[in-house]
């Protein structure tokens, strides 16, 4: 058997109780690790640690290395932060490096994905030492490995940002129904220079053939509009008054012809909306654009360059080699009465679209199938319409629509599949986009959710809610136009904003359980024990769960001891 020279144990039992990982250990107490904040909390799905630890003089051995892991440890589980290495003076490869003469400290930040259990659990810190010994025993080296701690250094995680409200806007309002349409037919008369009178060939043209057809539909009529204008060619004066009586020309045999085809409305005059335009410049320009005259550049230059009418009249005349075809091609067009009827379209009553929705659905068109959803507030008579969609119509909306109401009762997995189904037969709509990132971010996949509102391009609220659920409590805050909406008054507690209050203000509407909670959160915030008790006491008067919430949630840390708060969560 090999010999072990004794001096080489005695140096070895030397350096492992004077100044190595065996002192370390003894005097662990003398340590100090601090966390910001010194009460944990969840910010955009995230628990964060910042963490400082101290280490006195002459305490860190020279050849000692620790690994420092935080853990968050609650019921049925744990969650650990990453692990840090910090090593002695005379050691290699740690983050942070201890001198043993006049000691030190590290500073350390993580983040770790929080879960509903961390609200009610202890952060360890674990610490595992390793020294390597200065004596070779037998030849090798010696490395020594033991457990410092582990000790307590917070407790708890608020998790205030986690309370919002999920009502956002399902996209399911896409029936594209219209209760009231309205339809219009358009009829032109032209007249001669100078004239107000109606040729009988503008009579019998196709387009006052068509404004008859329109008119014997039988709908109720909407309005009648009838604008004239005049060619800008004489004084503004001559022009004005052509206008005019072009305008009661037409007026006058509008009228005779509704009456004699028993229009609805043809004799209210409320229904008659009349327009004398004078000179139609606006005209003139858009037809010389859009027509092949040469210099027509030159010629829209001038109109918009003279103010005075009559001088941009008369150098449009100057420009004798082509204002033959303004005489010939445009000036006529621009002699003109338009006549614009307008009337509602006949549509089903919703009594009548309800009723068939259920027991003909068939007859229906796709808009008013879909439309005859909202009429009822009965989950099952949704489901049936919706079906009814996908059945007959073999419509992404059917999917999507079914989709919003497993949605709405938490059933999401159902919801992601019945999506699947609807992307399958109508691509990626808004409507189905925004579902599926509203189902995102209930689940907490922010990242995915944010992705698919921007792609979904969906509107603000739901971008609100989901800029709390990140931790953009600034960016919600500034949507909210009812400050004292649950959702607002939750992001403005958040951005710092303690004397925000949940409910209507006037107080004419009773507040939810969760609205007293909310507001008893806040009156913490700002020092005020009574208010904040007494908000407590409305919401667990509502619901008693929150008498066992409010037990467990460190914003009532310090009521902990006060007896009105230990009576009413007794």
């Amino acid at each position: 058997m090999k010999k072990i020279n004794i001096f080489y144990l005695l140096a070895a039992s030397f350096l492992l109780s004077g100044c190595g990982l065996t002192n370390m250990i003894n005097k662990y107490d003398k340590t100090r690790f601090n966390v910001k904040p010194n009460v944990l909390e969840t910010h955009g799905g995230k628990v964060s640690l910042n963490l400082t630890g101290h280490f006195p003089e002459k305490y860190f051995g020279k050849r000692v290395t620790v690994d420092f892991t935080p853990v968050l440890v609650y019921e049925n589980g744990e969650k650990a932060f990453k692990t840090i290495s910090i090593q002695g003076e005379e050691e290699k490869g740690g983050q942070a490096t201890i001198f043993y003469a006049k000691g030190g400290k590290f500073s350390y930040t993580d983040a770790v994905k929080y879960n509903k259990n961390m609200i009610n659990s202890t952060l360890e810190l674990r610490a595992v030492g390793k020294e390597n010994s200065l004596i070779k025993i037998s030849g090798n080296p010696e490395i020594r490995q033991d457990i410092l701690g582990p000790i307590n250094i917070a407790n708890g995680v608020i998790a205030t940002s986690t309370r919002v409200l999920d009502n956002e806007i399902l996209a399911n309002i896409n029936h594209e129904y219209e209760e009231e349409t309205i339809l219009e037919e358009k009829a032109t008369i032209y007249f001669l220079v100078n004239q107000s009178n109606i040729r009988t060939t503008e009579k019998s043209k196709e387009e006052i053939q068509r404004l008859k057809e329109f008119v014997n539909k039988g709908n109720k009529t909407h309005s009648i509009e009838i604008t004239s204008y005049a060619s800008p060619e004489g004084s503004i004066t001559t022009n004005d008054k052509v206008s005019k009586n072009r305008m009661k020309t037409t007026v006058r045999y509008i009228k005779d012809l509704l009456k004699s085809l028993n229009v609805d409305g043809a004799s209210n005059n409320d229904l008659y909306n009349e327009k004398s335009s004078g000179e139609d410049w606006e005209g003139f320009e858009s037809i010389v654009k859009s027509s092949t005259i040469k210099d027509k550049r030159r010629i829209n230059n001038i109109v918009n360059s003279i103010a005075d009418v009559e001088l941009r009249e008369q150098q449009i005349r100057d420009m004798s080699e082509i204002y033959d075809a303004l005489k010939n091609d445009v000036l006529p067009q621009l002699r003109k009465a338009v006549v614009t009827i307008r009337s509602f379209e006949t549509k089903r009553t919703n009594e009548e679209i309800a009723e068939l929705s259920i027991n003909n659905p068939e007859i229906l068109n796709l808009e008013e199938l879909l439309f005859s959803a909202t009429l009822t507030n009965n989950e099952d008579e949704k489901l049936f319409i919706y079906n009814k969609v996908v059945e007959i119509h073999n419509n992404w909306k059917g999917y999507n629509n079914i989709a919003c109401i497993h949605l709405s009762n938490e059933e999401y997995a159902k919801a992601t599949a019945l999506l699947k189904k609807a992307e399958e037969l109508g691509g990626e709509q808004s409507d189905i986009l925004t579902n599926k990132g509203i189902i995102a971010a209930r689940k907490g996949q922010l990242s995915t959710a944010q992705k698919l509102f921007d792609k979904a391009n969906t509107n603000e609220k739901n971008q609100a809610i989901l800029d709390i659920r990140q931790g953009e409590y600034k960016k919600a805050a500034r949507f909210f136009k009812n400050k004292s909406s649950y959702n607002a008054t939750l992001a403005q507690l958040l951005n710092g904003n303690n004397n925000a209050r949940c409910g209507e203000i006037n107080g004419t509407d009773p507040l939810n359980a969760s609205c007293h909670y909310l507001n008893a959160i806040a009156a913490i915030r700002r020092g005020d024990k009574e208010n904040s008790i007494e908000s407590l006491k409305m919401a667990i008067n509502i619901d008693q769960s929150y008498k066992k919430e409010a037990k467990i949630d460190l914003e009532f840390l310090a009521l902990r001891n006060n007896p009105a708060f230990i009576e009413i969560t007794k």
